[in-house]
This record gives C-alpha cells, sequence and structure tokens, in this order.
C-alpha cells in the first residue's frame, strides 16, 4: 500500500509531463545537422553582421524570417551554431518555427 497522499502523486505527474513537454519543444526547435535554420540576433548584432558571419561559415541565405531581423539560411549546424552562438545570435530549426517559404526571399 502507498504512502504518498494522492495530491502529491499528482503533482508529480503533472511535472513530469512539463518535463516531457519541455524536452519535446527543446528537440523540436534544435536546429537540424543540416537544412533550414532561423537566425535571431539577440546581442546587439546587426542582420547584416549576422548574414556575413553566416555566409562566412557557408551558409546560403534563403529569405527574411518572421521577426524583425531575423533571417532563414541553409547550412549545417557543425559550422553554424558555435560561431553565431559566441557572436549572440540564436539559432533555430528553420522549420519548426513557421518560417515561410516562396516569397520574401533574399537576393544572396
Amino acid at each position: 500500500m502507498s504512502t504518498r497522499h494522492p495530491s502529491a502523486r499528482r503533482r508529480l505527474v503533472v511535472v513530469q509531463i512539463l518535463g516531457a513537454l519541455c524536452v519535446f519543444g527543446l528537440v523540436a526547435l534544435a536546429p537540424p545537422a543540416q537544412g533550414t535554420m532561423l537566425l535571431i540576433p539577440i546581442a546587439g548584432q546587426s542582420e547584416g553582421q549576422m548574414m556575413a558571419l553566416a555566409l562566412s561559415r557557408g551558409a546560403t541565405v534563403v529569405q527574411r524570417g518572421p521577426l524583425p531581423a531575423s533571417v532563414i539560411v541553409y547550412g549545417t549546424r557543425q559550422s553554424l551554431l558555435a560561431p553565431l552562438t559566441r557572436a549572440g545570435v540564436l539559432t533555430l530549426a528553420g522549420g519548426a518555427v513557421g518560417c515561410r517559404t516562396g516569397k520574401g526571399a533574399i537576393a544572396a
């Protein structure tokens, strides 16, 4: 027979469910090994500086992102993630954040 109070057990289940949802959210937003990624400057970096860094690391600009100063690029996580993170750029999976395709493309 369990000695736990029913409300304590309920809280434990809620915490486990919230933890699982957080993990799923992080996995969905993690940049792919190769593919489209959304770059968002968060440390005062200008869009031009961010794009120059991404291009120097082998990325191809696809289009403007859905947020101000954000850009969608195609590239590899291995070459982009560390340098962009050091430069204050948040790198997310492009498809997971509602990135549009087609109109709004930037000429590279």
